[in-house]
């Protein structure tokens, strides 16, 4: 075999291994989807908060038709990025499907609990919902902000079950501030740096 050709392989398999490594460690999710959502439950149960506990304050709105609009810019923010995404492993997959079911499963609690009119327990239920997703993308990504979100949720939940008022309107927002904001801007950052790093050649 001519050195020529064992130089040849060995490029080869360092080029497949830094493939791999990359598909396998580089966490390429924005965070923008985190921020997206952690800051519009953040201003919508803020704002319901307000609408019941201070007198006289009124919207020409409900202030949860506001992520109708978070919806379309998820969508939109989505296609935008997808091309940043260095490989596609069953693990996105996974991810996917574990918000998709999330997102169905909170549809369905608010829209049903709605009309049924079940009042402030449908709270301490979001909250235990909001951790799942979280907990479970932090331990497939290894992100540990995500896990301790999460756990937070829950935590918040128990409380928000032994103490319904409009208070635990607040719990929620705070729940999406722990789980997704703190996450989020983490995330922005590594992926801000990772995309330097691809412009740069690295």
């Amino acid at each position: 075999m001519s050195e020529d050709k064992i130089m040849s392989e060995q490029e080869s398999l360092r080029l497949i291994t830094s493939m791999i490594s990359k598909a396998k460690n580089q966490y390429y999710e924005s965070g923008l989807g985190a921020l997206l959502w952690g800051f519009t439950n953040l201003i919508c149960f803020t704002l319901a908060y307000l609408v019941d506990t201070i007198k006289g304050f009124n919207l020409p709105f409900n202030p949860f038709y506001l992520m109708g609009i978070t919806f379309i810019l998820q969508f939109y923010f989505d296609r935008k990025e997808a091309r940043f995404k260095v490989a596609k492993s069953h693990l996105d997959d996974i991810h996917k499907y574990v918000w998709a079911a999330f997102g169905i499963c909170v549809l369905i609690l608010t829209i049903v609990g709605g009309i049924a009119n079940i009042g402030y327990i449908v709270l301490p239920l979001l909250l235990l919902l909001f951790g799942l997703p979280t907990f479970i993308s932090g331990c497939i990504s290894k992100f540990k902000p995500f896990i301790w979100g999460g756990i937070f949720c829950w935590i918040l939940s128990i409380v928000t079950f032994l103490y319904q008022s409009e208070m635990s309107l607040l719990f929620v927002a705070a729940g999406a501030t722990i789980a997704w904001i703190i996450p989020g801007f983490i995330l922005r950052a590594r992926f801000l740096k990772t995309i330097a790093k691809q412009q740069n050649g690295l």
